[in-house]
């Protein structure tokens, strides 16, 4: 131990308190998952000395069979369109994260990453919307994420998509209201913001 935490110890906030601030601000676990599944990624005291980041960044990935940990937030990274099924993929968890003000239907996608050539393509409210995606190697084409925010505002519920940069290649999308926003910068500290 340095000398700097002799000093100064970090505060420790338990698993359990961290999730039930989260879920006061619309963050919860899928209710098949618990405190026991978290623990199979990272020690009770990397959660605890984090404090909230390392759960949320957790929370936002998925069970060993692929089943997301919440529908609430989603550990993105932005290096993931390879093959077919991939932008079907993003579309599907966009409309988890609405929670329900994204009805979109019958999805989607072609990825050609040889032949430059990929889209995604969906129904909503009777209409069929197609977006056309830039090719750039694996990456994901942010335009449609930014498809997706517009998307949503236009159905005119309060949820609107969040986002939280991870200084890196990856990053923690979300969906909240204006006063689910507001509460859980001030609870967590955690820099989400409008994904625009």
């Amino acid at each position: 131990m340095s000398l700097l935490d002799r000093l100064f110890p970090r505060q420790r906030i338990t698993i359990e308190d961290q999730l039930a601030t989260l879920a006061e601000c619309g963050i919860r676990l899928s209710p098949e998952f618990g405190v026991d599944n978290l623990l199979e990624f990272f020690p009770r005291e990397k959660f605890e000395l984090s404090k909230y980041a390392g759960l949320v960044i957790t929370m936002g990935g998925e069970w060993k069979d692929g089943r997301p940990l919440s529908d609430n937030v989603w550990h993105l990274d932005t290096e993931c369109i390879e093959s077919p099924g991939d932008y079907a993929f993003i579309a599907k968890r966009m409309k988890n994260l609405a929670q329900g003000e994204l009805a979109i239907e019958n999805i989607r996608d072609r990825v050609d990453i040889e032949n430059g050539d990929a889209w995604v393509e969906f129904d909503l409210n009777g209409e069929t919307i197609h977006w056309g995606a830039r090719v750039d190697r694996d990456w994901i084409d942010p335009a449609i994420l930014s498809h997706f925010c517009a998307l949503l505002e236009a159905q005119g519920g309060m949820r609107r998509f969040t986002y939280m940069d991870l200084k890196g290649q990856d990053c923690v999308l979300g969906c909240a209201t204006e006063e689910e926003l507001r509460r859980l910068r001030k609870e967590t500290g955690l820099r989400f913001t409008w994904l625009a």
